[in-house]
């Protein structure tokens, strides 16, 4: 159920693991999608200017052997070789992808509707690929209900259709919350849904005032539909480069609880990469074996903050005088572990060449040593674009040149520690919802932010005066019945603020927390008991409760051993679920759905039924 990004990595290992059986055993592969390979936020049909958050060399649906064990692979290009094969160019405005401009390079950012067009490439591959002996039968229609009968799931689709299956992967992504109830009348001037872009945002007139909630990757979305999709554009011929608006422009005012815009990514690179040092399983390990359940700011934290002190100064040697003497840094480094003084160890960054504190939690404010706080919104403001200045000229160096860069990268590639110290019930019950408002939060402003040049667009808005943050963080929202209108009041500052915006654009997804609200198949199966909210009195951690298998977990405790579930759904019993997998390494999502694969074919095989045909790694 759901054919989109997770979806789809299930069809490859189910395609994978059963050309290796007996030919005679089949594989009936009922496929429940109304858009099959066609999530909404990678539609073909919208515009180019909402580009994927990724390097296109860096994107890749095929797995790696190093992600999948239990059957070879499916071989294939990364969404760049495809792009190339394809002869795709990009245009001069450095987002539009056709037949003009110059060639796709590696570490192009491209539209997210290419990417869509790769996903149904994806598709067409895997349905040319499938061994005889699995028919695959789409079904053009969402899932409606499940209802157990012994081992056998019963589907309920929209279009009235029923089926039968043994075995079923939930891959619906994340469920939104439901649209408020309008007792005010404000519900007709929230656009609550961020996507579809740019028709959520038509409505807006260019006479108004719209407020944007959140200063995401989702915001910078909706700020280029407001302005590079109403005609505006940005003329790079003069340095700094400036908008040239269209006079469509409504006026745009963003802020967030934090305050703090994502920070740019550089151009990716291998040179981040190396065997973590003080973050590791082990760490981990030894926590736990004084304090089973952790909490993350007194536990875990110390430790990452350490981690990227390393590799502040491993990526300073090896800017400096290279790798050889950065390697016997860090053996060094892992010689003080071992003795149980690293903290200490000389080699590393003090607090004034480097604050890993400082880097990870983040200010666009001076230090009370330097300057005064800002007293208003025009001198915050003009905090923030100094701030948004410097680490776009951070990013521009790139990893091999900023070691403030590839230190804060590290939280990147970390990511799979932070997961085995989170997960299951790793943390306490109060430490997991400050680590899902806070830290996940926190993570992504560091580490996938726009790349250079989209952040460098959203500060020229910002000195151009068609966006404006001077609303500072952790404004207050209410809907003012007199003006009929949202009035947005600054806290920060010691005069409060207030600014009227016609209409409020939730620049997130709000998450629906009843699972018996849920009016799609998730809710059904919620309402029936088949699975149930992990953390139900959270109120911030609205996952489905899964095993460490992927099963759902069923309102008695019970796993559900014939049904997994993977990806947003269950983001809070397992962390990080929505991104997407790059060629050549190890990834965890192709990994879960590889084992549950293969826990599906064994579990046939325990039946005599299966004869194995795995004898290799080699790609198909």
């Amino acid at each position: 159920m759901g054919v989109g990004v997770r979806g789809l990595s299930v069809l490859e290992r189910l395609i994978s693991h059963a050309a290796l059986v007996d030919e005679e055993f089949t594989f009936d592969l009922h496929l429940v999608d109304p858009n099959p390979a066609q999530p909404q936020q990678y539609d073909v049909h919208q515009p180019d200017y909402l580009l994927l958050n990724h390097a296109c060399a860096y994107v890749s649906m095929y797995p790696s052997p190093r992600s999948v064990s239990q059957a070879p692979p499916l071989s294939g290009p990364t969404l760049f070789d495809w792009a190339r094969e394809r002869g795709l160019r990009v245009a001069r405005d450095g987002f539009t992808v056709g037949t003009q401009g110059r060639l796709v390079r590696p570490n192009d950012n491209l539209p997210r509707r290419v990417f869509g067009e790769y996903l149904l490439s994806f598709y067409r591959r895997l349905r040319d690929n499938a061994p005889e002996n699995v028919r695959l039968i789409p079904h053009v229609s969402a899932a409606a209900d499940l209802r157990r009968k012994g081992d056998t799931s019963i589907l309920s689709l929209d279009n009235g259709d029923h089926i039968e299956a043994d075995y079923v992967f939930v891959t619906v992504g994340q469920r939104p919350s439901r649209p408020p109830d309008d007792r005010d009348g404000s519900a007709g001037r929230l656009i609550g849904r961020p996507y579809p872009l740019p028709g959520q945002l038509a409505s807006v007139q260019p006479s108004e005032t719209v407020a944007i909630a959140g200063l995401g990757l989702t915001a910078t979305d909706a700020i280029l539909a407001l302005t590079v999709g109403r005609g505006g554009r940005f003329d790079r011929t003069v340095t700094p480069e400036r908008y040239v608006p269209s006079g469509r422009e409504p006026r745009i005012v963003v802020f967030s609880r934090s305050g703090l815009p994502y920070r740019a990514r550089p151009a990716p690179s291998l040179v981040v990469a190396y065997e973590p040092v003080a973050f590791t399983r082990s760490a981990i390990d030894r926590l736990r074996a004084a304090t089973p359940q952790l909490d993350f700011d007194r536990d875990v934290l110390p430790l990452l903050m350490l981690e990227l002190r390393v590799a502040y100064r491993r990526a300073t040697i090896l800017q400096q005088t290279g790798t050889e003497d950065a390697e016997a840094f860090l053996l060094r480094a892992r010689a003080a572990v071992a003795d149980g003084r690293l903290s200490a160890l000389d080699d590393l960054p003090g607090p004034d060449e480097f604050d890993p504190e400082l880097a990870y939690h983040g200010t666009v404010t001076p230090s009370a040593k330097d300057l005064p706080p800002p007293s208003d919104g025009e001198a915050y403001q003009r905090s923030l674009e100094s701030w948004m200045a410097a680490d776009i000229a951070q990013a521009a160096r790139g990893f091999e040149g900023s070691p403030f860069k590839a230190a804060t990268e590290m939280c990147r590639e970390v990511r799979d520690t932070i997961r085995y110290a989170v997960e299951f019930g790793g943390l306490t019950d109060a430490s997991l919802d400050r680590f899902y408002r806070y830290h996940a939060e926190t993570i992504n402003r560091l580490v996938i932010g726009p790349e250079e040049e989209r952040s460098a667009n959203i500060l020229t808005l910002l000195r151009s005066g068609v966006v404006s943050m001077s609303l500072g963080p952790n404004p207050l929202v209410s809907w003012d019945d007199d003006s009929r209108s949202w009035a947005l009041s600054s806290t920060a500052f010691p005069a409060r603020h207030t600014v009227h915006a016609d209409w409020l654009y939730r620049g997130y997804t709000d998450r629906l927390s009843s699972l018996p609200d849920d009016t799609t198949v998730v809710g059904a199966m919620a309402r029936r008991g088949v699975l149930r909210r992990f953390r139900p009195d959270s109120p911030v951690v609205a996952s489905i409760d899964v095993d460490a298998l992927g099963h759902p977990v069923a309102q008695d405790g019970t796993s559900a051993a014939r049904i997994w579930a993977f990806g947003l759904l269950c983001e809070g019993a397992t962390f990080y679920n929505g991104y997407l997998t790059s060629p050549g390494r190890f990834e965890r999502a192709q990994s879960d759905v590889d084992r549950a694969v293969h826990e599906l074919v064994e579990d046939v095989r325990r039946a005599g039924q299966i004869v194995s045909a795995f004898e290799g790694g080699t790609s198909r």
